[in-house]
């Protein structure tokens, strides 16, 4: 049996640095997004597991273990039946369509940018040559794995039922989350979000509306800038009153009567312009 050519051995250990640091830079990347402000106890998504996983993938990798070499694989090619899925959601709710052109421009622009890169990121992996067995190295990579699916069993098991229809993309849903939001806005003193307040006010945010009229759409955006305000997040709070106006110029009124934002001249000729 012929053995590698030096030449195939240093472009091989040279790929086996490369995707080891790829995967260290992704794990930080997620870790240094909680880092600078996210919640460690934020569960859509739980970024803290999932760059523990990357970096200890990173790990096993660089030790050829097999184990982290074929989660690699499942990992990365899970990711791109989910961003093959997001588009499909992304041209059947009108993202074409609606929004800035710029914006959904970039937005193409980034599903296919993300899809390059699993793909080559996928090659890279393949073209890796682990241990043929199992050895005691693979522990690393399995513990790492089974602890992320067993938090994301928890995170999905856990979840608030009153959240999650919302978060899965059902729009009346939603609207009893924001409505609810609002009720709670009016009360008199104002008192800080709860942590489900919190949670709704996220989820609202990250949704696409793709309701034919512009008012629940705008309604979602105003509910989450009310739970920015009561939290003291006053210029989170002012680009959401702002952008339900955009939206809906019935909300234009309301959000003129805030003064607690300290409105410039601008933005105030905004919300007043008809």
């Amino acid at each position: 049996m012929t053995r590698p050519q030096p030449t195939v051995r240093a472009l091989d250990r040279s790929i086996q640095i490369a995707v080891g640091l790829i995967f260290i830079l992704l794990g930080a990347t997620c870790i240094g997004y909680l880092w600078a402000g996210g919640s460690i106890f934020d569960r859509e998504p739980p970024l803290l597991v999932l760059g523990i996983l990357l970096i200890a993938l990173a790990a096993g990798l660089a030790g050829r273990s097999r184990a982290a070499a074929l989660i690699a694989r499942a990992g990365l090619g899970a990711g791109l039946v989910g961003l093959a899925w997001t588009t499909t959601r992304y041209f059947g709710v009108g993202g074409l369509r609606d929004g800035d052109e710029l914006i959904r421009r970039l937005e193409v622009l980034g599903m296919i940018l993300g899809a390059a890169g699993i793909a080559a990121l996928f090659v890279l992996v393949r073209r890796l040559r682990p241990m043929k067995r199992i050895r005691l190295r693979d522990a690393v990579p399995l513990a790492a794995f089974a602890a992320v699916v067993g938090l994301a069993v928890l995170w999905f098991v856990g979840d608030d039922t009153r959240l999650r229809p919302c978060r899965v993309g059902n729009e009346a849903a939603c609207e009893v989350v924001a409505t609810r939001l609002m009720d709670a806005a009016k009360r008199t003193p104002p008192t800080p979000p709860t942590r489900w307040e919190e949670d709704a006010a996220r989820a609202l945010n990250v949704r696409t509306c793709a309701a034919s009229e512009p008012g629940p759409c705008a309604l979602w955006r105003y509910a989450a800038g009310t739970v920015a305000l009561r939290a003291g997040r006053v210029d989170v709070a002012r680009d959401a009153f702002l952008r339900a106006c955009d939206e809906d110029r019935t909300w234009c009124a309301r959000a003129a009567q805030e003064k607690s934002l300290m409105w410039t001249p601008a933005q105030r000729a905004r919300l007043e312009q008809q």
